[in-house]
């Protein structure tokens, strides 16, 4: 009689336990939403750098051949060594007409806001993505790093006009990417938001996104999360910059008063904040955007930064929750700042 008393008895409690554990998914939701708003990012920004000669720094990559940034209004792409100093640029094969102080004009700029590595066979390349705010900024340029950095130049006219209707802005709104990142399995690109429309991540399987890139194949599949940032005032920060680290996107993002997304406004502050990726189920209502950790950017003297971040590059460290940030910001007046940031995730 003790074993049939015994398995029913584990049978009770396995059951007891799956109803302790069942959750509804707003349950889920609610859960993950309160695990994330527990997580605390602190950070100490180490050093600051001006580049007088670098135009409107946009996006950043990291590659085994140094540090990339590409600015919004450049003809060029820049690369730094070790020390961040500028040690080449390289033209890409935009129309150099109107260049004035090595930038861009900006009702024909294509408005690179965005840059990530990936392998395609045994190649290494970088994808130079405009923002998709205007036809002149559907553009973007393939750099293949492992053939002498040839440009092959890009049209994302069909990939943009899809996003448009995917995120639902044919009549109301307007694109605009700022932030893009790839790994083996995913590749990421932020939208930033312009009036009701709220920050939104797009995520597609890297696979199909390389095979619409190199093919011109099919549109890959979208899949779109949505994400509270905070807000100055009345202004709510938007997205900049991506970039991942295992299961963590990392982001900068920014407050800036401008009516629309060609348009420059007051910058009032910046941050860098992190998603992780395993709550990305949670954060698909677009009525309850999912919130998620930030740190407002200070200077080294500890007062606040008021640049524009645009973009950033994520290093892990020796200790676990410890990370280097490389933020690269854009003054709007033709010149670019880096800050070094010693992150904590606590």
């Amino acid at each position: 009689m003790k074993l049939p008393y015994i398995l029913y008895l584990m049978l009770l409690l396995a059951a007891l336990q799956a109803c302790k554990s069942g959750k509804t998914p707003n349950r889920a939701a609610s859960d993950a939403a309160e695990r994330l708003q527990q997580i605390k990012l602190t950070g100490t920004t180490t050093a600051k750098m001006f580049y007088e000669q670098l135009p409107s720094a946009s996006g950043a990559e990291y590659t085994s051949s140094g540090l990339y940034v590409l600015g919004d209004d450049s003809p060029y792409l820049f690369q730094l060594n070790e020390s961040f100093q500028v040690v080449k640029k390289y033209v890409l094969s935009v129309d150099s007409s109107g260049i004035n102080g090595g930038r861009l004009p900006k009702a024909s700029k294509p408005d690179l806001e965005s840059m990530a590595y990936f392998k395609y066979g045994r190649d290494e390349m970088l994808l130079l993505a405009g923002s998709g705010a205007s036809t002149a900024r559907n553009r973007a340029y393939l750099i293949n790093l492992s053939e002498n950095m040839a440009v092959t130049p890009l049209d994302l006219s069909r990939l943009y006009t899809f996003l448009k209707r995917v995120l639902k802005l044919e009549t109301n709104g307007q694109l605009n990417l700022e932030g893009m990142a790839m790994d083996g399995v995913y590749t990421y690109l932020l939208q930033r938001p312009l009036g009701i429309n709220g920050n939104t991540l797009i995520r597609f399987d890297t696979n199909a996104f390389k095979r619409f890139l190199m093919y011109d194949g099919d549109l890959p599949a979208a899949a779109l999360y949505h994400f509270d940032l905070p807000k100055l005032g009345q202004k709510q920060a938007g997205f900049s910059g991506a970039y991942t680290v295992g299961d963590k996107l990392f982001f900068t993002a920014s407050v800036e008063d401008s009516p629309s997304a060609v348009e420059d406004g007051e910058v009032l502050g910046s941050y860098i904040g992190m998603i992780d990726l395993n709550a990305l189920p949670y954060a698909t209502n677009p009525a309850k955007p999912l919130a998620v950790p930030t740190l407002a950017l200070n200077n080294p003297n500890g007062t606040g930064y008021v640049g524009k971040a645009e973009s950033l590059v994520v290093f892990e460290g020796q200790e676990p929750g410890k990370y280097k940030v490389i933020v690269l910001s854009d003054d709007d007046q033709g010149h670019s700042e880096l800050l070094q940031v010693q992150l904590v995730i606590e």
